[in-house]
């Protein structure tokens, strides 16, 4: 499991604006992590589309009790701004 993320009122506010946010509650309160997001230059990391989406890849790793980055064997490629 990964490490929860300790968020403001502000941030849990924030995220629970959207359903993708909300999932993200959801996955830090049950497994632990960073958000997944989009990044520069790449976009998604690979497989995250190919799952169905962000929502997906959290329920995913809900089910499993494992990091975005464990069930998608994420590696930060150089030269990648996170």
């Amino acid at each position: 499991m990964g490490r929860k993320q300790r968020l403001t009122a502000y941030d849990i506010a924030r995220y629970s604006e959207t359903e993708e946010g909300r999932k993200y509650l959801e996955y830090n309160e049950k497994v632990g992590g960073e958000p997944l997001g989009l990044m520069v230059p790449i976009g998604y990391p690979h497989g995250v589309e190919e799952m169905g989406g962000v929502i997906a890849v959290y329920e995913e790793c809900i089910r499993q009790g494992v990091t975005w980055e464990k069930l998608l064997h994420f590696k930060i490629p150089k030269g990648v701004i996170m």
